[in-house]
């Protein structure tokens, strides 16, 4: 029975052996990822494995949870072993970084006892050097220490027991047109990548570095020929290891393969996490110089329409018998003009534009329009408020924004409508003006698009007021959830206009009819 226990456990040992040497694992971006961490090494809500931060004389760690097999014992030779990832620093200081980071090998996780600043994170000033340690690691280090010899404030170090160097070159990658070096400044904040190769026949550790755009290079940065066996124990974990001083950086690993016998697997960029946003928000010309041109002109505009109004209303000024006085002018029900314009048919179409179509009505010598940039109440009580300005201005962002008119007869598109259902469909930059090309701002797009929507909605109660929509385009008060708006179905925006839309899907996800729309309408009248 002992004896079969004893084989047994055997069995598994060797099991686990053959496993091991056969590891291979790659991390596109660590969301969810069981890793080791300790200091100040965390993992973003987006993937991202964010070694330090902005705390000065700290540490970070990362390891893999598992050891790794790296030669069957402890006398024997190492395993032929690949590493890749992909890394970013970004220093607290435009040129100042700190104090850089490694990949490293060692025989526990966490490396207990290490010190910030120059020791990376891997040593302290009592074991740095000793040939007990059992540590390999490649460093990108950031801050020259001249103690330790270093050869300038960015370079790849090859690292072996001790944080001085044993091979080292100033960052950099050899081009395949010319094979010359081309510098790298590892504090740029720009995603690189590093290959990290070790050849168990040829007993040689590669290492190469380029930027993310750039294909590995065929000529490594650094070579160094070395037998790797006496330095490993024949169980190791892998990881990352970083830290701070004076001053800081926050030093990024965005993605990791490692294959053990073997060639380590590609990482896919378009895969990986994306980094935080450097600098300040880009600004784009639309708002700060088209937006404004774009309501000043509006304005005059307004003032040209009111001016204009005022003296052709003077012009045409009707004079009313006295049976007028007492009664009121003549108005016109929707449901009338539905009913002479035979449900705003063809037939009794004189001519359609970009502002709508106009009829004509049989029993009258009168014609029935529609205008684009009118909103319902005006439409009904003829009119202008401040609301009605709003809505007027939230259709002029649309057409403006989409680079269509409010109302499209011959694509029988409403284009309220049509930008709403974009939004709901969560691709409302799918309806910019094609003719921006790539000149615009994805968020300030998205803003004009939204508040144009919430100005051309039908209830006048749900508009903003103007102070609120400069306070939005401005910045200073977050856009509400425009999901959250609903339309009365008899009164939705433009729609009851024109008799193309009422067979057109409404942004509120309802369906249209010349039945529905016309029980609904004439019901109430207008």
């Amino acid at each position: 029975m002992v004896f079969k226990i004893v084989v047994l456990v055997h069995i598994l040992s060797s099991l686990a052996i053959a496993a091991s040497q056969d590891l291979n694992f790659i991390y596109s971006g660590f969301r969810s990822t069981n890793l080791s961490l300790d200091g100040l090494a965390q993992l973003t809500s987006n993937g991202l494995l964010r070694l330090t931060n902005e705390t000065r004389q700290q540490t970070g760690h990362a390891f893999y949870p598992n050891p790794v097999t790296f030669k069957n014992s402890i006398d024997g030779s190492a395993f032929t072993f690949s590493s890749t990832f992909v890394f970013a620093i970004r220093p607290g200081y435009a040129t100042l970084g700190g104090h850089g980071m490694a990949f490293v090998i060692a025989p526990t996780r966490g490396l207990p006892g290490s010190l910030p600043s120059q020791h990376l994170g891997l040593f302290n000033g009592s074991n740095n050097g000793n040939q007990t340690n059992h540590v390999v690691a490649v460093e990108l280090d950031t801050i020259r220490s001249v103690d330790f010899n270093d050869l300038d404030d960015n370079h790849v170090g090859i690292d072996i027991n001790g944080i001085e160097s044993v091979r080292d070159a100033s960052a950099g990658y050899y081009s395949q047109l010319n094979g010359k070096l081309t510098n790298l400044t590892l504090i740029s904040g720009q995603r690189m990548q590093v290959w990290i190769e070790y050849d168990g026949m040829e007993k040689q550790l590669n290492v190469t570095i380029a930027p993310i755009d750039v294909d590995k290079p065929s000529r490594p940065l650094l070579s160094l020929p070395r037998d790797l066996s006496p330095y490993l124990n024949s169980n190791m974990y892998i990881g990352f290891s970083s830290s701070t001083g004076s001053a800081f950086s926050s030093h990024y690993v965005l993605g990791w393969s490692f294959k053990m016998n073997g060639q380590a697997e590609a990482l896919d960029i378009s895969r990986l996490p994306k980094l935080p946003r450097l600098g300040p928000k880009k600004t784009s010309k639309f708002l700060t110089i088209g937006l404004p041109v774009l309501c000043l002109s509006l304005f005059f505009v307004a003032v040209s329409s009111v001016s204009y109004g005022i003296r052709r209303r003077r012009k045409f000024a009707e004079v009313l018998e006295d049976w007028e006085l007492d009664f009121g002018p003549q108005r016109f029900k929707y449901k009338d003009l539905y009913i002479a314009t035979k449900g705003f048919g063809d037939k009794e179409l004189l001519g359609s534009g970009g502002f709508g179509r106009v009829y004509k009505d049989p029993q009258t010598t009168h014609v029935v329009g529609t205008l684009g940039y009118l909103a319902p109440e005006h439409a009904r009580t003829g009119k202008a408020t401040t609301s009605t300005d709003v809505f007027a201005f939230g259709a002029f962002l649309l057409e403006v924004a989409s680079g269509r008119r409010p109302i499209q007869p011959a694509e029988d598109v409403i284009l309220v409508d049509w930008v709403f259902a974009r939004w709901l469909g969560g691709e409302i930059l799918e309806a910019r003006d094609p003719n921006l090309g790539t000149e615009y701002v994805a968020e300030e797009m998205e803003l004009v698009l939204q508040l144009g929507l919430m100005c051309s909605q039908s209830e006048p109660a749900g508009r903003p007021s103007m102070r609120q929509v400069v306070q939005f385009l401005e910045g200073d008060i977050p856009l509400p959830d425009i999901s959250l708006l609903r339309l009365p179905k008899s009164d939705l925006p433009f729609s009851r206009f024109d008799d193309f839309a009422m067979s057109y899907p409404s942004s509120m996800g309802k369906s249209f009819s010349h039945t529905s729309v016309s029980e609904s309408l004439l019901s109430g009248g207008r």
